[in-house]
């Protein structure tokens, strides 16, 4: 059991941990394809949109870095070539631009995290662009000690030194932090940077999709955020 009094900084996920990137990317693909009349599904399109757009961000030449705007017009537009739709720009632009900033935060997630804000100095530690932490932030009133997106840092997760950089920058120890995520490839990177880990559950984050696969050993893993400042605040 690890001494919980160390803990210094709360370091979240914020893209499908803290907020629900598959239905609003489901909905602008659905304005999509009623306007235009199209045959296909919805929440598909939203999850390929997902899995491209994550791994361009996440599989990245240090040397030629995109933030997650451009990984979004990237994927779209390979969805858009991959099964010959003809969308005008605008409707295109809406689909990468416009819906990734209409997110809305998991519905047990502000009352617990202003809670531990007493406590714990919370950081959204993102691959988000700044844009999008931003605006996503601010119209689910969520209000960050600091925001620390990978586009800032210049270096992206999983690459161990957007951990250490992210302590350093805090001014704490890597052990002083927690990562919390509902990804094990963010948790587990985090943890052989030194972070401690909390996996969050997210039973709605790919839809009827979801699979809840926790890949590593954690040192709280919790099924809501209630749980998780039950556990942090005890």
């Amino acid at each position: 059991m690890f001494n919980l009094s160390k803990i210094k900084a709360l370091t979240f996920d914020t893209g499908g941990t803290i907020l629900d990137w598959h239905t609003g990317f489901s909905g602008g693909f659905e304005e999509i394809k009623k306007k235009y009349k199209l045959n296909f599904s919805s929440t598909d399109y939203a999850n390929l949109m997902r899995r491209k757009s994550l791994n361009k961000v996440t599989n990245q030449n240090p040397k030629s870095l995109i933030n997650f705007d451009i990984a979004h017009k990237q994927a779209v537009e390979e969805l858009i070539i991959e099964n010959n739709l003809e969308i005008s720009d605008d409707d295109l632009y809406n689909l990468y631009y416009f819906c990734p900033t209409q997110l809305k935060a998991w519905p047990d997630f502000l009352s617990p995290f202003n809670d531990l804000k007493k406590k714990f100095f919370c950081v959204s530690f993102t691959l988000l662009s700044n844009r999008l932490v931003y605006i996503n932030s601010k119209a689910n009133q969520i209000s960050w000690d600091l925001i620390l997106s990978c586009e800032t840092l210049e270096i992206y997760k999983p690459n161990l030194e957007a951990y250490k950089k992210t302590a350093n920058l805090l001014q704490f120890k890597p052990e002083e932090c927690m990562m919390i995520a509902c990804h094990s490839f963010d948790l587990n990177a985090a943890q052989k940077a030194g972070f401690r880990t909390a996996f969050v559950k997210r039973e709605r984050e790919w839809g009827d999709e979801t699979k809840i696969n926790i890949d590593g050993n954690y040192d709280i893993v919790v099924d809501s955020f209630y749980q998780l400042e039950k556990f942090l605040n005890n």
